[in-house]
């Protein structure tokens, strides 16, 4: 999956990407570091998430007991873990 398939996802759906998500993609893959914070329902996520999941479609991570960690994410409620969880779950 390339960005340009992001693109196509995003817009299967009727959406279309937030600058910050992009910016966050590409940071990302360039190997940095960052923190994003934006209101509720802005596309936190998938800004996040996204950019792991395209390091993974073109290079997974090698098989090893403990791979190393990528993304932390933190959640102050469990309901909003759950959430996350079913939205991260559609595009995979």
């Amino acid at each position: 999956m390339k960005t340009g398939s992001l693109e196509a996802w995003f817009a299967g759906r009727g959406w279309r990407p937030f600058d910050f998500q992009r910016e966050a993609w590409s940071a990302y893959l360039a190997g940095e570091s960052g923190l994003i914070h934006a209101p509720t329902g802005m596309g936190k996520s998938y800004a996040v998430w996204f950019g792991p999941i395209l390091e993974w479609l073109r290079e997974p991570l090698p098989q090893c007991p403990h791979p190393p960690i990528r993304v932390l994410w933190l959640t102050p409620l469990r309901a909003l873990a759950h959430d996350t969880l079913v939205t991260l779950r559609e595009p995979l």
